[in-house]
């Protein structure tokens, strides 16, 4: 790049003036977001500055900086694409569990089937009513025909015998706290 003089500046301040709101309006147009547009329009002036000396013909500026523009805007949205494919497909890889992780949750899961299947049958019911079928409360009451209170002494009561049953797997990792606070277990 050439040092530029004091008339290249003022000829990029011109320029500026002349366009700025014309080039706005084209980039707003292709990306709709005022940010971007206000980014781009700038890197196309920096690219401008930067090729100022090869520029001759100032009548010929603004469909310069519109394919500045349009070359910067689709920079940018490959760059976006790119950014989006490589974050879903990290976010599938730490989603999805290891054949290690897969037969440890397993194994919990079937511990504390077992656990519920331990509970005397009005709190089993009871508790798979309300957190496997996500019923209320008052929807199990009215489909058992008793009282809410008895099925809120009920699950307190089911709630209790799990998290003694199932206190020995609180130390074996996060995994099992978590499916545990999902069953809305009190004091984990």
């Amino acid at each position: 790049m050439y040092p530029l003089s004091k008339y290249h500046e003022n000829r990029l301040k011109r320029i500026i003036d002349e366009t700025h709101d014309k080039l706005f309006s084209v980039l707003f147009a292709m990306c709709g977001e005022v940010h971007l547009s206000e980014d781009i329009m700038q890197e196309c002036y920096i690219r401008l500055w930067q090729h100022m000396h090869e520029v001759k013909d100032d009548h010929a500026i603004l469909a310069l900086l519109r394919q500045y523009a349009r070359n910067i805007f689709l920079d940018e949205m490959r760059k976006r694409g790119r950014q989006k494919a490589l974050l879903l497909k990290v976010t599938k890889e730490d989603l999805s569990p290891s054949a290690d992780e897969r037969i440890i949750n397993e194994e919990k899961h079937q511990l504390i089937q077992r656990a519920i299947n331990k509970l005397p049958q009005q709190q089993q019911l009871i508790f798979r009513m309300h957190k496997e079928h996500d019923m209320s409360y008052r929807q199990i009451a009215a489909e058992l025909e008793i009282a809410t209170g008895t099925i809120e002494k009920q699950m307190n009561r089911a709630l209790r015998s799990l998290k003694h049953e199932l206190h020995h797997l609180k130390s074996m990792d996060a995994g099992i706290i978590i499916y545990i606070a999902m069953l809305q277990l009190p004091g984990w």
